[in-house]
């Protein structure tokens, strides 16, 4: 067996469906996905659940905060963003 580890995706236990403007809905599964989106696609870049979810996210993945309570903030953040589809 090698050395390198490759670190399975971590998925939220529901998905969270979101729509920039009047584009069609996208799914975000976990908080990969979620921390790309709020990095490059994301239409606002303030607001106190938008920076508390790249926190968050980022935080997830190295395993420091459970997964589903990094899913509540980022759906905070879409709320804030008025972007919850």
């Amino acid at each position: 067996m090698s050395d390198n580890h490759i670190e399975e995706p971590v998925f939220w236990s529901k998905p969270v469906r979101v729509r920039i403007g009047y584009g069609l809905p996208e799914i975000i599964r976990g908080p990969q996905q979620a921390l790309e989106y709020l990095n490059w696609r994301w239409p606002v870049r303030d607001g106190v659940y938008y920076v508390k979810a790249l926190k968050e996210c980022a935080a997830s993945l190295q395993k420091q905060i459970p997964v589903d309570k990094v899913r509540e903030t980022f759906v905070l953040a879409s709320i804030e963003a008025k972007m919850l589809g």
